[in-house]
């Protein structure tokens, strides 16, 4: 049987899609971190061979079957990351057409018609992504050191900043301090230290901490609440960046919003909302209802049909 695939290429996990050629779900999955940037070249490419060739195992399908697969990730809009990913597939045998590009794209080709509109991420990192008339324009997405900001990240390390400057007198109170050290298992507060900066920590690790941001903020804590007001306000000016860009100010923008703070922090997700209708009324926000790699797995489908 003839299939494509499609991947949604994470720095947590990554997720597969298998298609048949009439555009029926065979198959989905989750496998291991496969972001180049975050994992290192090795690792996630090792990751993305072992998704593939298992879903493609318990399907009993043959992968010189494969038509089409595409890769979506952070970063993958760049040449560099394309010829990486690129030949991580054929050293594995697939032989169809490949597809690489960014986690943003893959989310257009599903949720919108013509994928003509605005992608908001806010997982580990983020970033805003446009697309009209054929014509890009992204904002953000320079990663941790340079940006990443409103991403569950930015939160996490906010909340361990306002929990360190409560601690030595230069903030106000906050619960964080307790609920963060309690997290991590620490006994005193210089014990962050050995946490962030120990060898083998990931943005991924350090993100977790963004969860007892919004635990302290549904315990009634200002500081947590201040941080995810940030959080959003970060996000709505990545989209106003995208907007702008394209004239968009007084028209039908169609919003998609994906990526764990979205998805987790409904008052992350209510103030953007509520910042986007203030400034852009006619704009459509829409939460991503679908695995993206699903939307991968279309912009392969679409890529046979063009040609």
């Amino acid at each position: 049987m003839e299939y494509v695939i499609g991947i949604d290429g994470g720095g947590t996990k990554s997720a597969i899609s298998i298609l048949d050629l009439q555009g029926n779900v065979l198959f989905t999955g989750r496998g291991g971190p496969t972001n180049i940037r975050s994992e290192g070249r090795e690792e996630a490419c090792e990751n993305l061979k072992n998704l593939i060739v298992k879903s493609v195992e318990k399907m009993h399908l043959k992968l010189g079957d494969c038509r089409a697969i595409c890769v979506g990730t952070a970063g993958a809009g760049r040449e560099e990351e394309k010829e990486i990913v690129t030949n991580c597939l054929k050293e594995i045998g697939v032989k169809g057409n490949i597809v690489v590009t960014h986690d943003a794209e893959i989310i257009l080709s599903e949720t919108i018609e013509k994928r003509e509109g605005i992608v908001v991420i806010a997982g580990t990192g983020s970033l805003a992504y446009g697309r009209k008339d054929g014509i890009e324009k992204r904002a953000g997405g320079w990663g941790h050191l340079l940006g990443d900001e409103g991403s569950a990240y930015y939160i996490a390390v906010e909340g361990i900043k306002a929990a360190l400057r409560y601690y030595d007198g230069r903030g106000n109170y906050t619960k964080l301090l307790d609920m963060m050290m309690k997290r991590l298992n620490v006994k005193r507060p210089e014990e962050f230290i050995g946490f962030v900066y120990k060898d083998g920590i990931t943005k991924a690790d350090i993100a977790e901490l963004a969860k007892v941001v919004d635990e302290a903020y549904k315990e009634g804590d200002k500081e947590a609440r201040k941080i995810l007001e940030k959080s959003a306000k970060e996000l709505f000016k990545l989209a106003k960046a995208v907007i702008e860009a394209f004239e968009w100010e007084n028209d039908e923008i169609p919003i998609v919003v994906t990526g764990s703070v979205f998805i987790n922090n409904e008052f992350v997700f209510k103030e953007f909302s509520r910042l986007i209708k203030r400034y852009y009324p006619k704009a459509n926000i829409k939460k991503l209802d679908k695995d993206a790699s699903y939307g991968a797995a279309i912009l392969a489908l679409s890529f046979l049909k063009e040609r």
